[in-house]
């Protein structure tokens, strides 16, 4: 009975939090209600609140799901890859978001996470997801800067720590432009959203490269 209750209140989670993602990308995390998540969850605003006391836990929660998938994939796809110290950065940015371009509803919900993230949520509610998700994920980029600079394959007028920052940094902001203006960039540009951003992508990694 125990397991049966377990799994009932596990589908139930699962659910308000599908809903919430999808009521977020569609509308918005700041317009999205309560109540809102309740209909399309299917539940009432009570139940919901035996999970979740407000909207931004569901955000993280969903946020914490997304950031799980991505340490998973790279943990099958990109932590054991061997080359050179720009050759692992290549295939962590290229693998990265070749997946984005797959799943750009992630993209989307991130773009609008970091937006809030910004302009009023607090610092300390994404370190630990952080800490908890990506670390090894920026393990193996440091380390994968340091090889480079030790071989000669990355430039070398940069610490490893500021390239590093400016890594992920870079990611971030990229997450949030494709996120909120994909399909309005194509529209400006002409070209697909997955060409025009595979170009940024590839001037931002010829940046890194050691200078012949």
């Amino acid at each position: 009975m125990a397991t049966i209750y377990t799994t009932h209140r596990e589908n139930q989670r699962e659910g308000i939090l599908d809903a919430a993602e999808s009521l977020f990308v569609e509308k918005g995390i700041d317009q999205v209600t309560m109540s809102e998540i309740a209909k399309k969850s299917r539940l009432t605003r009570a139940t919901i609140y035996k999970y979740f006391s407000n909207k931004e836990e569901i955000a993280e929660e969903i946020f914490k799901t997304i950031t799980k998938g991505w340490r998973e994939r790279n943990e099958r796809e990109v932590w054991s890859f061997q080359g050179s110290g720009y050759q692992r950065l290549e295939k962590f940015i290229t693998s990265f978001f070749d997946y984005l371009f797959e799943n750009p509803s992630e993209a989307s919900f991130v773009a609008e996470l970091n937006y809030l993230y910004a302009k009023h949520w607090s610092t300390d509610m994404f370190v630990g997801t952080m800490l908890e998700n990506l670390e090894e994920d920026k393990q193996f980029v440091l380390d994968s800067i340091q090889a480079g600079i030790s071989d000669g394959s990355l430039r070398t007028d940069m610490e490893s720590a500021l390239m590093l920052a400016a890594f992920f940094n870079f990611i971030s902001g990229t997450i949030s432009r494709f996120g909120e203006m994909g399909e309005k960039v194509e529209a400006e540009f002409g070209k697909s959203s997955q060409e025009i951003f595979t170009k940024i992508y590839r001037i931002f990694l010829d940046g890194l490269k050691a200078q012949a």
